[in-house]
């Protein structure tokens, strides 16, 4: 099996490695195409929207089956 050579402290690698990586990170965040104001405020009221439908459906079925289990334990 293959051993990778050391090239030096690991220390150094790591703190450059770290340090490569926050600039590239900077890079690609300005590629990035971020939301207007407007597609930010419909987006979230989407999403909450959906949060609550969903919340609302486990909520029923939730109560058709602890109805259930109630009938059958009776």
């Amino acid at each position: 099996m293959a051993v990778p050579e050391s090239t030096g402290s690991e220390k150094e690698s790591t703190s450059t490695g770290v340090v490569e990586f926050l600039r590239e990170t900077k890079v690609e965040l300005k590629k990035v195409t971020w939301p207007t104001k407007q597609e930010l405020i419909s987006n979230t009221i989407v999403v909450l929207i959906a949060v609550i439908l969903c919340a609302g459906l486990i909520w029923i079925i939730d109560s058709i089956f602890s109805i259930l289990f109630g009938m059958l334990l009776r």
